[in-house]
């Protein structure tokens, strides 16, 4: 009993340890700052940002901040307290983050013991299961593959659904082990299962994978033993919870073959399920030899698949992964934790790396697909470990820990500013071109002058013009080019046309994003942008299929605010207005925005129906600050009698 108590202390004490090195070793990246998509997600949400009024709305900050099929409520609540408590500060949602992994470790250790045990069954004693948890645990919280979700503030979502479907299997699993011994357990852990499940898909739409994640373990580590009665049961259940779901979407695609016909981001449903061959390979690759010049935010340099033998790696990587699976079949009795591993990692990338017209990259993807893996490898290599001294076994287990350590160290050290972090990756990913942009990007940001200036210029310039040349679709670079230019200084007549074609073939929704910024600079006079040119943009802008309602009502909208300001066209600032809330009917932002204008030209009739329009579209009191502001100038003019007004603030 002693001996037992022993071996606990010191493995808690392990354990503590190395969450300890674990947060140390992150600690230059927090005060890395917003990236990215936490811009709009987070930093720009004003539903989000609502979390800080006196009174706020949570159900709104719940289920109005606009984030996936399902609004991610639990990850946009955790998104709003963290305003709420700490206001917008990117250190300590980075610090959440960062507690939220340690979290994810301290259950994987737990569930990797269990499963251990289960895994190599009369192989290997309790202390030493022990063991192999720590390892795993250890190896999963310092791998470099991760820092790109934990110190990206906007992956919450994707930890927070990781923590919360640990949760659940462990549920799953201390209850199905209670009811090997005879004990009741069993329903408690599919409940527990359930609910956590529940709040896994309620942080990100990949939890509902929790289900998956339990039949493999049922798969190989229970073989769904027991009684008739409970063989039977088990069976029933993950018939109906996974299987015939499975088989109902693909049925559903099937029937449906329209859904599978796109071209977008670049790739076909065929070029697609190509390419991922080849992505899950560089997964396999980056989890066992994470070399930096392999990681970052960005892998739009891995080519597209366009066919078996175009490149030849896809072949290879098809052969690899059938290889693979066919070994994990063959030792499902014998070495079922190669077969654990396999299927865990597969399931874990079904969801994201599968038919779906997303990107074809995210490390982000990993983060609990790689718990799985990792753990099997070290089931695999636990009993040939016993042939070695226990001293010789520590010592390599150290070394290879604080070999992966050390990577992650330089990587979080990168993470520590956003200009660091894009210098790096552009360093290591000289073909990707919004690794090249990113880097000009962040060169601008540090000066602290939006780039017109000589100096900054020379040295952003060439990160962009390398950026447009590696893509010639690319809009984010084509606009940086232009907003590079002085404000007394009109646009060359070859970069207008240059942006122009590359909004009408654009290939996918986020390109139009940096065309609103181009806008936004125009009508504020920072870039002479003729209203010639600016035509020619909208014009290539609209003909784009591809931009959904909403973009194309913020393109209107910032049109119209040119028009305005810059060309003095009133009339054709309301039309353009008007338009953006025809394309967007739901949103009042637009309907405000023609409600300032008409002010503007003493309307106050257009501007009173203007107003109540956009109140009653209002339902999550968004706008409510701005409505208040346009219904004073309202009475103002009313009181005043007034036929003309002010300038609007229009944007």
């Amino acid at each position: 009993m002693n001996h037992t108590l022993a071996n606990a202390t010191r493995s808690r004490w392990i354990l503590g340890v190395l969450l300890l090195l674990c947060a140390v070793i992150y600690a230059p990246g927090l005060s890395g700052g917003f990236l990215f998509d936490d811009m709009p997600n987070i930093v720009e949400n004003p539903i989000l940002n609502s979390a800080s009024d006196s009174a706020p709305n949570w159900l709104a900050v719940a289920l109005f901040s606009g984030s996936g099929p399902l609004r991610r409520p639990i990850s946009m609540l955790s998104f709003g307290l963290n305003i709420r408590a700490f206001g917008m500060d990117a250190s300590a949602f980075k610090a959440v983050n960062l507690g939220i992994h340690l979290l994810c470790g301290l259950l994987l250790y737990v569930l990797a013991r269990r499963l251990a045990l289960r895994l190599l069954a009369g192989k290997i004693s309790n202390r030493a299961a022990d063991y192999v948890a720590l390892i795993c645990a250890s190896w999963w919280l310092l791998h470099p593959l991760h820092v790109s979700t934990v110190l990206y503030v906007v992956q919450r979502m994707t930890q927070l659904s990781a923590l919360f479907t640990l949760a659940g299997l462990l549920c799953y699993v201390a209850g199905r082990s209670r009811s090997l011994e005879g004990k009741d357990g069993l329903i408690s852990g599919v409940i527990g299962l359930g609910f956590f499940g529940l709040l896994a898909v309620l942080s990100k739409e990949n939890g509902a994978l929790i289900i998956f994640y339990a039949l493999v373990i049922e798969a190989t580590c229970f073989g769904f033993a027991g009684p008739p009665v409970t063989r039977r049961g088990l069976q029933f259940f993950f018939l109906v919870a996974a299987v015939l779901p499975t088989i109902a979407g693909v049925f559903y695609l099937v029937t449906r073959l329209g859904i599978l016909s796109y071209n977008r981001n670049g790739f076909t449903f065929y070029t697609h399920l190509l390419s991922d061959a080849r992505v899950l390979c560089d997964y396999l690759a980056w989890t066992f030899l994470p070399l930096p010049a392999w990681l970052g935010m960005f892998h739009d340099d891995i080519a597209v698949s366009t066919s078996l033998f175009s490149p030849v790696s896809t072949i290879i990587s098809i052969a690899v992964l059938i290889a693979l699976v066919l070994v994990a079949w063959r030792l499902r009795r014998r070495c079922p934790a190669v077969t654990f591993g396999v299927a865990w990692f597969l399931a874990g990338l079904s969801m994201e790396q599968g038919i779906i017209p997303v990107e074809l990259v995210f490390e982000h993807r990993n983060y609990l697909p790689s718990a799985g893996l990792l753990l099997g490898v070290c089931c695999v290599v636990a009993p040939w470990l016993t042939k070695y001294s226990r001293q010789v076994v520590i010592a390599a287990c150290v070394c290879a820990l604080l070999l992966v350590a050390g990577l992650t160290l330089s990587r979080t050290t990168a993470w520590a500013s956003p200009l660091s972090l894009a210098l790096a990756d552009a360093h290591h990913h000289p073909n990707s071109s919004r690794s090249q942009y990113q880097a000009g990007r962040e060169i601008v940001f540090a000066s602290g002058l939006q780039g017109q200036n000589e100096k900054t210029a020379q040295e952003a310039l060439p990160y962009f013009d390398r950026a447009a040349l590696l893509n010639p679709l690319d809009v984010y670079s084509a606009s940086a080019r232009i907003l590079m230019q002085p404000a007394s200084t009109p646009i060359p007549e070859e970069k207008v046309q240059d942006l122009a074609y590359r909004l009408r073939n654009a290939q996918s929704g986020e390109q139009i994003n940096p065309f609103f910024e181009v806008l936004i600079s125009a009508s504020l006079g920072r870039i002479a942008l003729k209203p010639d040119d600016a035509s020619t943009l909208l014009d290539g802008a609209l003909s784009n299929p591809r931009w959904r309602p909403t973009a194309r009502a913020m393109v209107m909208n910032n049109y119209g605010a040119y028009l305005f300001n810059i060309v003095n066209d009133r009339q054709g600032a309301i039309q353009a207005t008007l338009a953006a809330t025809e394309e967007d009917p739901k949103n009042p932002y637009y309907v405000l925005n023609a409600a300032k204008i008409a002010i503007a030209v003493g309307d106050r009739g257009r501007a009173t129906e203007y107003l109540k329009k956009a109140s009653e579209l209002d339902k999550a009191h968004v706008q409510t600050k701005s409505i208040d502001e346009v219904t004073k100038q309202i009475e103002a003019m009313a009181q005043a009698g007034q036929e003309t007004g002010s300038t609007p603030s229009h944007n």
